[in-house]
């Protein structure tokens, strides 16, 4: 197995991206939604009213759901990177306190 180096530092960043991403695909869903709901509107009397309607109906959920996945994908990261120092801390004051031993 090959040597792990996690820096904490670096998936700290990594969380702030992700959160950063999760509300940037905010705007475009929500557009994309009401052009759906508008563009129904406006087909009114149109077979195909109902079927655009639906579509953006359909999505608001996935999409709602995806959005919060990727929202908690950068807690978790940040949640990884919080552990990993604690342990390390951990290991660093175990090892200070062998060497006081001795």
């Amino acid at each position: 197995m090959g040597d792990v180096n996690v820096v904490l530092q670096e998936l700290h960043a990594s969380a702030q991206v992700v959160r950063g991403l999760a509300e940037e695909l905010g705007t475009p869903v929500q557009a994309a939604l009401t052009s759906a709901a508008t563009t129904s509107g406006q087909l009114a009397g149109w077979s195909v009213a109902a079927g655009v309607g639906q579509l953006g109906s359909g999505w608001s959920a996935p999409l709602a759901a995806l959005q919060q996945r990727i929202a908690a994908t950068g807690t978790n990261l940040d949640a990884n990177a919080d552990a990993h120092g604690h342990n390390e801390q951990a290991v660093a004051g175990g090892w200070s306190q062998q060497g006081a031993k001795q």
